[in-house]
This record gives structure tokens, sequence and C-alpha cells, in this order.
């Protein structure tokens, strides 16, 4: 068979598999005289492709060296495709076939040493056995192959067509494809970066973002209050943020991962997205973390679960192009949330589960799926009512919520809300939890509303407890004051003034009840 025959019939058959058959060229090489296409499934076995080389071979160890060189290339192809297998459809078109033996290359798949690639090679010459060799080739690929037939009067006019098709063909679906990332503009997106960013504002205005206390006021998800009804703390959390490095690490990551599934998505699938992602977390949070937690990392783990829903349904497009990085970077986050007991890994779980079940459940633009959708909205509402029974029925009253309560307290008696305080330092001192700063805060709130008896006990536990706390002596002197048991007083001021002599405090109180005994005497 000539040259330009098996140059038309090349561009041929690669117009048949691309038009016809839906394959995409995803490899040129060789000025174009090497296509690699990219069949339109995958098999359970692994990823198949078929490789393409218009070469003319007068020895078989032509085959030999190529066949070394495409394992190596095709090493990089599986990598790039995510795959844990390839099969490669190995495809010669030559004038003829070499002169020396080659059908060893022939007769069985060539495997690598790993076994995660197979190529099998078919040579087609047009003529020794060509129909034979076709209609297998036509097998394997479970597609029929275009037969060669009678070159035209214009056979180079007839490779632009092909080849025009093809290009034509493959830009369609490169459109295609880049339109699923531009469906939407990340409008939305900077909303919640203004909104995020304002609200920390006035968490620093008004306090501070690292203050429990200031963190409880503006919403975030805080169990006890959670139990007495306030639901509306699973939504207003995620817009809060402790420090400023907790918000500038979850702004960038926002930015772009946010952006990216607005794009994806549109702005009102992105809206739903973003909240039920949000609600997941800090609903997870709530079964299982018992800390005072705000942050969008819940809503922003959603985004990843988003992404990896367009995976599922665009897998060879996701892994060709941001899956690996988006897969590497998931696992690096996800890894740190269980290495470091600060982050709460419950809601970047809570939140990746819920981004997924999102996006499956209203699904991508111009698609539906009732099935799924369906069952995914099914699955979804049975998840946060299992995580909210589970929440609700676990006991509020603990260690945990405890010492939260007393660090808030504190932060209510620097401020002078000594009514507020004294609730929470009560309930945590009759469970007889084991915080020595409990009975002590207790009594200075005690003594502050007059209840000097209790606030003596509270001391005399506290001084037994820590009893170079100079504080404590100090209060409990003041105590005894007030009660008018000035010689106990005096002994208390000493005590404090034996452990921390220089406190001018200290000394203008042992000086003042010194005067009393002094008229006493």
């Amino acid at each position: 068979m000539d040259e330009l025959s098996q140059d038309v019939y090349y561009w041929q058959v690669i117009h048949h598999l691309v038009k016809n058959i839906g394959m995409s060229a995803f490899l040129v090489k060789s000025e174009e005289k090497e296509i690699w296409l990219e069949t339109t499934e995958d098999s359970s076995e692994g990823t198949t492709v078929i490789r393409i080389l218009r070469h003319d071979m007068n020895w078989s160890n032509y085959i030999a060296r190529d066949l070394e060189n495409l394992a190596k290339d095709a090493e990089h192809v599986r990598k790039d495709l995510r795959s844990k297998r390839l099969h490669i459809i190995n495809v010669y078109i030559s004038s003829f076939l070499p002169v020396d033996s080659y059908e060893r290359f022939l007769d069985h798949p060539v495997k690598t040493k790993n076994n995660r690639i197979t190529i099998q090679s078919f040579i087609l010459d047009g003529e020794h056995g060509y129909e034979q060799r076709v209609s297998k080739l036509s097998e394997v690929i479970n597609c029929e192959l275009p037969r060669l037939t009678q070159i035209s009067h214009d056979p180079v006019g007839d490779i632009h067509q092909y080849r025009r098709e093809v290009v034509a063909i493959s830009d369609r679906k490169s459109k295609q494809e880049r339109a699923l990332f531009t469906y939407g503009k990340p409008v939305l997106t900077f909303l919640l970066l203004i909104s995020v960013l304002i609200i920390f504002g006035f968490m620093e205005y008004y306090g501070s973002s690292t203050s429990l206390l200031t963190l409880v006021e503006f919403g975030a998800k805080y169990d006890p209050l959670i139990h007495q009804g306030e639901w509306w703390r699973f939504f207003t959390a995620v817009f809060l943020h402790i420090g400023i490095i907790h918000l500038v690490m979850n702004s960038i990551a926002l930015y772009y991962l946010g952006g990216l599934v607005e794009r994806i998505y549109g702005t009102p699938r992105f809206l739903l997205i973003y909240l039920i992602a949000g609600l997941f977390g800090s609903i997870s949070s709530f079964a299982f973390n018992s800390q005072v937690s705000a942050g969008a990392s819940g809503a922003i783990f959603g985004c990843f679960g988003a992404i990896l829903f367009f995976g599922m349904i665009h897998r060879k497009l996701f892994f060709r192009t941001m899956g690996k990085n988006v897969i590497i970077i998931l696992i690096i986050n996800l890894s740190l949330g269980f290495l470091i007991p600060m982050i709460d890994n419950s809601a970047h779980i809570g939140g990746l589960v819920g981004g997924f079940l999102a996006a499956s459940c209203i699904h991508l633009p111009r698609n539906k799926q009732w099935k799924l959708q369906m069952t995914s909205l099914l699955v979804m509402l049975g998840t946060v009512s299992g995580l909210l029974l589970f929440g609700f029925s676990t006991q509020e009253d603990t260690q945990q919520t405890h010492l939260i309560n007393i660090q808030i307290s504190q932060e209510l008696l620097q401020r002078g809300e000594i009514e507020k305080a004294y609730p929470l330092l009560k309930a945590a001192v009759d469970s007889e939890v084991d915080i020595v700063e409990a009975h002590f805060l207790l009594a200075y709130s005690e003594a502050k509303l007059g209840y000097l008896i209790d606030a003596e006990r509270n001391l005399l536990i506290t001084i037994e407890q820590r009893p170079l706390l100079h504080e404590a002596h100090f209060n409990l002197s003041l105590v005894y004051y007030e009660l008018r048991q000035y010689r106990e007083a005096y002994l208390a001021v000493e005590k404090a003034l034996e452990l921390e002599p220089n406190m001018e405090e200290y000394i203008e109180l042992k000086t003042t009840i010194e005067k009393v005994l002094e008229k006493q005497m």
C-alpha cells in the first residue's frame, strides 16, 4: 500500500473514532504523526486509551524500541489520568510490514514490570491479512473501524478535511469543558469575604475575636445555649473567626475554593452548598466537640465536597485538570485536623460530607438525575437528624463545658457583670468540677453580691487547695472585714503579705484593720 493512502487512512481512523465514537484526542506528538485518544468510559479494570502511530517500519527492532519508549510515556499518562491501571491499544499504521519476524510483538499484550500498564499492539498495512487485523482491532475497542477504500483523486484534500473536522470537534469539546468552569461568576464569594471581614472588625471593636465571651455574644457555636434553643448559632458561627490568622487562612481558602465552586455551580447553587455545608460542620461540631467554635472551615470543606462531586461526574476532566492537587490539599488539611488537637476536625469532616451531599442533591447546572438527587436529599436529611439527635442526647453538664463557663465567667467578672457570671460559676462548683479557680472566682462574685458566708466558705476551700494563692488570702481578709471579724481579717491579710510583701493594696488593708483593732482595745 502506498504512503499517501496510509496517510489518508490514518486520519480516517482518527476522524471516525473522534466524530462517530466520541473519543477525545488528549495527546498529539511527532508533528501529528502520533495521536492518543481517550475512550468514553472506564472499565472496572482501569482506563483504556488508544495510541495511533503513522510510521513505515522496515524492521521489527523499531517496534521493540518504540514499545520501550511507549511504556515510559504510558506511566506518565497513567499518573495524569489518576488510574490504577492503564490499557493501551497501540495501533501502527504502516505502508508495509517489517521484513523480519515481528509477530511476537503482536501475539500477546505486553505488561510493564509493575503490572499497571498493558500494551496490546496491532499493525494495519492495508495488505497481508489486513481485513482480519482490522476486525480483531474493532472487536478489542468495541467499535467498527472504517476500511481502507479506494483512494480519491484528491487524497491531500481528504487528509485536510479529516484533520479539520477532528480539530473542530476537539476545539468544541474543549470549549464545552471550559464552560463547565465558567458557568457562574464569583459574586457571592466576594460578598462573603466582605461580610466576614466586617463582622471580624465589629468583634475586635467590641471586644476581641479571641475572647470566648465575645465569640458567644456574636453567635459562636456554644453548646449550652444551643441546648436552650438557640439553634441559629449553627449558622452564625460560620461567619465568625477566632483571631487574625484564622481569618486570613479561611479567607484565602474561601477566595480560591469558593470562587471555583461558584464558577462551576453558579451563585444560587453555591449559596445552598455553602450554607448546608456550614450547617453540617456546625452540627457535627455540636455532636462531637463541646468547645466554643466558630469559622467558615466547615463551609470551606463543603466546597471541597462539591468539587469532589464534580470529579465524580466528570472524572477524567477532574483528574486531568485539578483533581490531584485538590485531593492532596484535602488530605493534608484533614491530617492536620487529626494531629493538632485545637483544630475542630469534626466540623471539617461534617462540612466535607455536607458539601458533597448538597452538591449531589442540587446537581450541576443543566444536569438532572432525579434518582440520585432524591437519594442524596434523603441521606442528607437523615444525617442531619442523626447528628442533632446525638448532639442533644449527650450530657450538657460536662467537665469541658464547665471549664469553658469558668473562662467566660472570668471575662464577665472583668467587665463587672457579676450577675451573669455567678450562675455559671455556681453550676460549675455544684457539679464538683475539679478546677480550683472555680471556687476562687465564685467566692469573688459572692462577695460582690453580698453572699459573704458563701464567699468565706469557697475561699477557705481555695486556700486549702492552693495555700500559696495570695489573692485568696487577701479576698478572705476583705470578707472577714465586711463580716466585722477583724482578728481573722488581720491574720488573713498578714498571710497575703507574707506571700506577696510588696503589694500596696495589702499593706493599706492591714493598716486599716490595725486601726480598727486599736480602737477596740
